[in-house]
């Protein structure tokens, strides 16, 4: 009897130390690789499962470390399909009143409810503007480059604790920051950021003075797009007329070479003129004006009453603002506008200035053309033609 004991033991003994070798064997061999990016996709589909089961579940599906605390307690439903885990973990858990956040090193998750997580955040930004109130200031001198220093100084304000400040100097282009330590280091980095070389724009302008008609006979109208368009194009639209100057009544359209041949052969029939041609570089996003006209004298009344002799420019203007798109394409914020006196007078014998004016854009590509029609001057003139003297009297001039 004993004899047959001996062996039983030793079975007994040897399958329960099997199986819990076979046990740790299998719990090590599940283990999955740890996803630190939270991207790959997990289905859930639970009903009522306590939150430390999710939890669990998320846990074993990414290989991450999830802890929670005493006060994350309740049940959860939730159904997902083909979510990233991390995004499936943060909308379940805000579901039902819970966050989470990783530690320092990134190693564990640990959840808590939004209310207790919020706190702590809040606790820890009075701590830290308390202890910034006793840490010693430091002054650094940061020199701009390409951007304007009095342009950097306000975005880069919002960076500074309660007891810093920015400073600009003009003459050196240069901003002098005081502050703690720290915060100097998030103003050097976002100033070089912001202190990049900016794109510039050539905008060459031809002003050129063309007969309507000569331009009906070369089958070219500035209210019909029939010129070679390309793929850049756009409208304007009015926002005041006045009768004597004509109608900034235009459309845009990108052209080629072939629109300057028709130019250069109305010019050699004496059918058009080159009023101005000015070229005029101007930085991404910064505005251009070109001028072309004439600066007259007129008597005005300053705040006293007193006559006084104020410059006004009459003829035409060009304020253009370039943008250039990330397709190297250029978007051409523009506003024409045409203006000229009038051949009436006021009452008390005053100037009167009639302006047409519109605002468009268009998008072009580099080294396009946009071509502007419509900026028309109305002038009216009569021929006598006859016999000098004669021509007076009836029946015989």
């Amino acid at each position: 009897m004993s004899v047959d004991l001996i062996p039983r033991k030793g079975l007994a003994l040897g399958l329960a130390m099997f199986a819990l070798t076979a046990l740790a064997g299998s719990a090590q061999a599940a283990r999955p690789e740890i996803d630190t990016a939270g991207m790959a996709a997990i289905d859930i589909d639970v009903q009522g499962a306590t939150v430390s089961s999710v939890l669990r579940m998320f846990s074993e599906f990414s290989g991450r470390n999830i802890i929670a605390g005493p006060e994350v307690s309740g049940k959860i439903t939730a159904k997902l399909d083909g979510v990233p885990w991390l995004v499936a973990l943060d909308n379940v858990l805000r579901a039902h009143g819970f966050a989470w956040e990783e530690t320092a090193d990134g190693d564990i998750i640990r959840v808590t409810t939004s209310e207790k997580l919020s706190n702590e955040r809040l606790n820890e930004e009075v701590v830290e503007r308390r202890r910034e109130e006793f840490l010693p200031l430091e002054t650094e001198i940061i020199k701009v480059s390409y951007a304007s220093a009095e342009e950097m100084q306000e975005p880069l304000e919002i960076l500074l604790s309660t007891r810093g400040k920015i400073e600009t100097d003009e003459r050196t282009n240069a901003l002098i920051v005081t502050d703690i330590g720290s915060r100097l280091g998030r103003v050097r980095e976002m100033a070089k950021i912001l202190d990049f070389k900016t794109a510039q724009v050539e905008i060459n302008a031809e002003l050129v003075d063309v007969d309507t008609r000569a331009i009906r006979d070369l089958g070219i109208s500035w209210d019909v797009t029939g010129l070679n368009q390309g793929d850049a194009s756009g409208s304007g639209s009015v926002d005041a007329t006045v009768p004597g100057v004509g109608v900034v009544n235009f459309n845009l359209t990108g052209t080629d070479a072939d629109f300057t041949s028709q130019l250069q052969a109305l010019a050699r029939d004496d059918k058009a003129k080159i009023i101005s041609n000015p070229r005029i570089t101007t930085a991404d996003n910064k505005e251009a004006k070109i001028i072309v006209g004439k600066k007259i004298p007129l008597v005005v009344s300053d705040e006293s009453g007193n006559a006084v002799t104020e410059l006004t420019t009459v003829g035409i203007k060009l304020t253009v603002v370039p943008h250039i798109n990330q397709d190297d394409r250029i978007t051409l914020d523009m506003h024409p506008e045409v203006s000229d006196l009038s051949a009436q007078a006021t009452v008390q014998g005053g100037i009167i200035i009639v302006t047409s004016e519109a605002q468009t854009r268009v998008i072009v590509e580099n080294g396009q053309t946009a071509v502007i029609g419509g900026l028309i001057r109305t002038n009216e003139s009569s021929v006598d033609q006859g016999v000098p003297y004669l021509k007076d009297i009836p029946l015989l001039g």
